[in-house]
């Protein structure tokens, strides 16, 4: 539920990005699309969540009487393979908001390199100097998901 959280965050920056960018033009049906993308996310990890839970509710062994075990303990290991639906939305919806970002920036850059002359190694630096701090912020934050 953690990453669900983090992500609502990440939907209000993505969101406020647009504005900048683009203005209210389109802004309710890309606020759609980042809802539903956070939604469906939560419903899988719910979801994934629950199993697991009533899949360990049936494997737990209590203690012996006079035995001090702190806690309980399961029948077998953990299945492993109930929580890769959650793994695979994680790595989705974050794969998006990566994409979703990178469109952003893509897209501020694109307004000063109309020529494919002026698309050089120090123009691009200079562009990344003058880049708003939010939107280098998020970039950032989405690109360390991938190279921790």
């Amino acid at each position: 539920m953690y990453s669900t959280l983090v992500n609502v965050i990440l939907v209000i920056r993505l969101n406020a990005l647009y504005q900048i960018f683009y203005g209210t033009e389109g802004l309710r049906k890309h606020q759609i699309f980042l809802s539903s993308v956070v939604i469906t996310q939560f419903l899988v990890e719910l979801s994934v969540c629950t199993a697991l839970t009533i899949w360990m509710q049936t494997r737990v062994v209590e203690p012996p009487a006079g035995v001090p075990w702190p806690g309980c303990m399961l029948r077998e290991n953990p299945n492993t393979s109930l929580t890769l639906p959650a793994w695979i939305i994680a790595i989705l919806v974050s794969t998006i908001f990566l994409g979703l970002t990178l469109r952003l920036l893509y897209s501020s850059m694109k307004v000063r390199f109309r020529r494919l002359e002026d698309f050089t190694i120090s123009n691009i630096k200079d562009e990344l100097r003058n880049i708003q701090p939010m939107t280098l912020m998020l970039v950032k934050d989405s690109v360390l998901f991938y190279f921790p």
